[in-house]
C-alpha cells in the first residue's frame, strides 16, 4: 500500500491541488491584491503589445511611438493572445484563461523534470524527490498564477531539456531547438542556456569538433529559426535589435535609464533614491557617489531635476498616484537628467575602478544568494513567510552547488549534465551580477530550479546513509 503512493501522478495530483489553493487563497494574501495577477507593469506591456496586434495589425506597446514595437520579445505576448481569442475579445476572460494555462503548464513541468531525471539517472526514487522539490519549491509556485512569462517559460525550458536528454534522433533536435527558441522568446535571461547547451553537447562527446555532427546542428539551426524570427523582424522595421529597446518615451525614458545605470553603479539597489526622487524628499545617496568636489552639488541639483522635469520619472510618478499626468513630450530636462547621470557613471567607472568593478557586483551576488525581503512594504505575516521562502531558496541554491561536486564521486546524475547546470549557473550569475546589475530574483528562477536537480544529491545520499544505519541496527 505504501508503494502505491510513490507514484508520479500522485505527486502531479498534489501539485495540482496545491497550485489551485495558492492561486484561490494564497495568492492575493501574498501579492496583497485580489487583482494579483495584472498587478505587475509588465503583464500590461505584453496585453498591449497583443492587443494593438489583434486590432491594428501591429505588434507594438503602444502605437504612439515608433519603439514601442521593440519593446517586447513576443513569447508572452502570443501566449496571452491564444485566450483573448478562445474568449472573443474578453479581456478579463483571457486572464482567467491564461492563469488556469499556466497552473496546468507547471503542473507539467513536474513532470517533466521527473523525466529528465529518471532519463538521467534511471532511479525512480530520485527522479520523483526532484519532482517533489519543484514540486513544493516557493518560487515557482508562487509565480504559477501571475500573469507573467516565469511559468510558460519554465515549461519550455524544462521541455528542451528533456527532448535533449532523449535518444538523440533528428526529429528530438528539432522539437528542442523550437522549444528552446520559445523560451528565449519568453524570458530573454534563458538564451544563456544555449551555451551552457552546446556545452552539454562538448562535455557528453569528448570533442569540441563532434558538436557539429548534424543531429546537433539541427538544435541550433532550428533554435536560430524560432528565435531569430524576432531580431530579423525588427531588422525589417529598421533597427537590429536582438533583446529588446530598454529606452522608450514612457517610464523607461533616458534619464530614468540613465539614473538606474548610475545607481547600480554605486550600489546594489536603486531604492531608497528611487522613492525619495519620486516623492520630492532629500536624496540621501551613498558615500561611493561623492568622488569630487561638486559631486554634492551636482546631485541635489539632478535630484530636484529627475523630481521635476524628468519624462521617465514623471510616468512613475503618474503611476504611483502622485501626480494627474505625466510629461509626454521629449524636454531639454529629460537629456540634462540622462547627460549627467551617464558623466557621473564614467567617472564611477574611471576614478572609482575598484568599488565600481568589484565592491558592488560582490555585493550583487551576495544578493543573489541571501536576499530574504521583499522591496514593498507588506504585513508582520507575509513578512515572516517571505523571510522563510528565500531562506529556503538560499538553501537549495548551495544545495545545488553541494550537489554538483557530491556527483563526481557518488555519479547518480550524469557529470556531463550537471556541467550544464553549472555552466548556465555561473554565467547567468556572472552577467546578472557584474554585468547588467539588476537584481530581481526571478530573473534567476530558470537558473535556480535547474539546480533543484543537482539539489537531490545530497538530500538523497544523506536519506540512503541514514537508511543503511537503520538497517544494519
Amino acid at each position: 500500500m505504501q508503494n502505491r503512493f510513490l507514484d508520479i501522478k500522485w505527486l502531479l495530483a498534489f501539485g495540482i491541488v496545491i497550485r489551485i489553493a495558492f492561486m484561490l487563497w494564497g495568492a492575493p494574501v501574498y501579492y496583497g491584491t485580489p487583482n494579483y495577477a495584472t498587478n505587475g507593469g509588465d503583464t500590461w506591456s505584453w496585453v498591449s503589445s497583443m492587443q494593438n496586434l489583434v486590432h491594428t495589425g501591429t505588434y507594438t506597446a503602444d502605437p504612439n511611438y515608433e519603439d514601442g514595437k521593440f519593446f517586447r520579445p513576443p513569447g508572452y505576448a502570443f501566449f496571452l493572445l491564444i485566450f483573448y481569442l478562445l474568449s472573443g475579445f474578453k479581456l478579463q476572460l483571457a486572464f482567467t484563461l491564461a492563469a488556469y494555462a499556466q497552473l496546468i503548464l507547471d503542473t507539467i513541468s513536474i513532470y517533466l523534470i521527473y523525466k529528465i531525471a529518471n532519463t538521467l539517472s534511471n532511479n525512480k526514487s530520485l527522479s520523483l524527490l526532484c519532482a517533489f522539490i519543484y514540486c513544493i519549491y516557493p518560487f515557482s509556485l508562487v509565480w504559477t498564477p501571475a500573469l507573467y512569462a516565469e511559468a510558460p517559460s519554465l515549461f519550455f525550458m524544462f521541455s528542451t531539456l528533456y527532448l535533449i536528454v532523449r535518444k538523440k534522433g533528428k526529429y528530438n533536435m528539432v522539437l528542442s531547438g523550437i522549444c528552446m527558441g520559445i523560451t528565449v522568446l519568453l524570458r530573454l535571461q534563458t538564451i544563456f542556456l544555449v551555451p551552457a547547451i552546446a556545452f552539454y553537447f562538448w562535455k557528453k562527446e569528448g570533442e569540441l569538433k563532434k558538436i557539429f555532427q548534424q543531429k546537433y546542428l539541427i538544435f541550433f539551426l532550428a533554435f536560430g529559426f524560432m528565435y531569430g524570427s524576432w531580431p530579423l523582424r525588427n531588422l525589417c522595421y529598421g533597427k537590429f535589435i536582438p533583446a529588446e529597446e530598454i529606452v522608450n518615451d514612457k517610464h523607461f525614458s533616458e534619464d530614468f535609464v540613465s539614473f538606474m545605470f548610475y545607481i547600480w553603479s554605486v550600489k546594489t539597489d536603486h531604492r531608497p533614491q528611487y522613492d525619495q526622487i519620486i516623492h520630492g524628499e532629500k536624496v540621501e545617496w551613498p558615500k561611493a557617489a561623492y568622488l569630487q568636489t561638486g559631486d554634492s552639488a551636482t546631485l541635489v541639483r539632478i535630484s530636484e531635476l529627475c523630481f521635476r522635469c524628468g519624462r521617465g520619472f514623471s510616468h512613475f510618478k503618474a503611476s504611483a498616484g502622485l501626480i494627474s499626468k505625466p510629461i509626454t513630450e521629449y524636454n531639454s530636462c529629460t537629456k540634462e537628467i540622462a547627460n549627467t547621470f551617464d558623466r557621473l557613471r564614467v567617472e564611477q567607472m574611471k576614478n572609482n575602478s575598484f568599488h565600481y568593478f568589484i565592491v558592488v557586483p560582490l555585493g550583487n551576488l551576495k544578493k543573489a544568494f541571501f536576499k530574504s525581503t521583499l522591496y514593498d512594504d507588506k504585513g508582520a505575516l507575509v513578512k515572516i513567510v517571505t523571510t522563510l521562502l528565500f531562506s529556503i531558496r538560499t538553501l537549495f541554491i548551495l544545495l545545488g552547488i553541494l550537489g554538483i561536486w557530491l556527483n563526481k564521486r557518488l555519479q547518480y546524475f550524469p557529470n556531463d549534465f550537471m556541467y550544464l547546470c553549472l555552466f548556465y549557473f555561473i554565467i547567468w550569475y556572472f552577467t546578472l551580477c557584474f554585468g547588467y546589475r539588476n537584481i530581481e530574483i526571478r530573473y534567476f528562477l530558470p537558473v535556480d530550479v535547474l539546480l533543484l536537480i543537482p539539489a537531490t544529491i545530497p538530500i538523497f545520499s544523506l536519506y540512503n546513509k541514514f537508511k543503511s544505519k537503520k538497517v544494519l541496527q
